[in-house]
């Protein structure tokens, strides 16, 4: 079970709970549950204020029911689910004490006769700020591990913590396997025991999602969700990592995709989704990756994803190439991009890559478009594209990076690039900024309740 939290908003809620040291601080969190996920989206952060406290003391607290109620009131309203907060001053780790576990052990039936859950609580380390979580599914099972992600400028991962037992457990989680022992060298234990936690959602398979994927499963990520619903093309074979000539008209790009990563035998765990997200594949269905790599070539999927990452508050980091040939066949023109969108961050309508025109011939059925570009009403939109394997591994390792950025801070995470520019021509690459605009999408208001 995972939470998601703006990590603007959990700064604010987190500071206004530990600023009282002398005494634990409560909180209620309102939460929506993604569909067909484990996963649940908060959409309000809710301080008790001083006057709903029944008891408040340095190692005990307890809510005026009355209060409680009134802050909840909007859960029940929504059918959302309730996690409580509290703090534990001067503690430098988060734990839940013997208490903790009566509290919620009265707690948790209540929640679920009002709401069907799942629902949970966290408790705050008073001097590091740090949460840590359980949820209940149902109110006679026993609690799961909840995992926190403070999603922002960069996805701050947070495991579980369970009792007080864990409080002294063992610090960086390393695993014993040597097959990451040279990759631990660079981004730390805690880095890898990150990247073994996420779920990272490809979508589109071709020439730079086979790259990607293929990276990311190298590197020890826990868990890949895979979305394409093209057969292998002879075209393709030349650029897609994995691909045979045995694969063309046969093998679908998913599972050339997922066929590698299994060889590899690291321990992915694979989602394989066969089909057009929107359209056989579901939105939603990537609702509950911590990060998702947009390796489209239309713009229906790419504008879906733009949303999704906005509504549902995941980091979006779209790529790609194209090329202009001259009449003699020749690359005129190459460049590349790599664009990180989502939460504090411009979309991708805003940097101008949905084109509205696009987005129309692509929603048209094939024979109204086979009747438009018969008339000269559409022209160039069932081109093939040049494309390169080697200009595609140069973006996707610099998209792959960049998700790096994300989850580890490796390169520090105090101005990190909004979009890269590749000129392979010239070979240089830019960073690009976007100066502020009042966007429907990722502004004011960047996480919105529906797709």
């Amino acid at each position: 079970m995972q939470l998601r939290i703006l990590q603007s908003e959990w700064a604010t809620f987190a500071a206004a709970l530990c600023s009282r040291r002398d005494v634990e601080s409560a909180g209620i969190l309102l939460a929506e549950r993604l569909p067909g996920e484990e996963a649940l989206l908060v959409h309000e952060l809710l301080v008790v204020p001083e006057d709903g406290y029944l008891v408040r003391r340095h190692d005990q607290l307890r809510i005026d029911p009355i209060a409680f109620n009134r802050l909840v009131r909007r859960a029940r309203d929504r059918s959302w689910s309730v996690f409580t907060v509290h703090t534990h001053p001067g503690t430098a780790r988060p734990w839940f004490s013997a208490a903790d576990d009566a509290g919620d052990a009265r707690l948790m039936p209540s929640l679920f006769a009002q709401m069907r859950g799942p629902h949970g609580s966290l408790v705050i380390a008073g001097d590091t700020r740090t949460p840590g979580g359980r949820a209940w599914v149902t109110p006679t099972d026993a609690p799961v591990p909840l995992g926190i992600r403070l999603v922002g400028t960069t996805v701050q991962v947070l495991p579980p913590v369970w009792s007080v037992d864990s409080a002294h457990g063992d610090d960086n989680g390393e695993s014993s396997d040597r097959c990451f022992a040279r990759q631990r060298l660079a981004l730390g234990a805690e880095g890898q025991t990150i990247l073994r936690a996420l779920n990272v959602g490809v979508v589109g398979l071709g020439g730079t999602g086979s790259v990607v994927a293929t990276q990311l499963a190298h590197m020890g990520v826990g868990h890949l969700t895979l979305v394409d619903a093209d057969v292998v093309e002879a075209s393709n074979v030349s650029r897609i990592v994995g691909a045979a000539r045995s694969d063309i008209g046969t093998v679908t790009k998913v599972d050339v995709a997922a066929r590698y990563v299994e060889g590899l035998g690291l321990g992915t765990e694979l989602h394989v989704l066969r089909g057009a997200l929107g359209k056989e594949v579901p939105g939603n269905a990537v609702a509950g990756c911590d990060i998702i790599f947009s390796c489209v070539d239309r713009h229906t999927p790419r504008a879906l994803l733009n949303r999704v990452a906005y509504a549902r508050a995941i980091p979006l980091i779209d790529l790609g190439t194209a090329f202009r040939v001259d009449v003699e066949g020749r690359v005129a023109a190459g460049v590349g991009r790599v664009v990180v969108v989502g939460p504090g961050r411009p979309c991708l309508a805003c940097w101008g890559h949905l084109d509205p025109t696009r987005l129309r011939i692509e929603s048209l059925s094939p024979e109204d478009r086979a009747t438009l570009a018969a008339e000269g009403y559409i022209q160039g939109a069932e081109v093939a594209q040049p494309s390169v394997i080697a200009f595609n591994t140069m973006v996707a390792g610099a998209a792959v990076i960049e998700f790096l950025r994300l989850v580890t801070g490796f390169a520090g995470v105090v101005d990190p690039p909004l979009r890269l520019s590749f000129d392979f021509t010239t070979g240089t690459v830019r960073r690009n900024r976007l100066t502020a605009t009042d966007c429907r999408i990722c502004g004011p208001h960047s996480v919105r309740t529906a797709c």
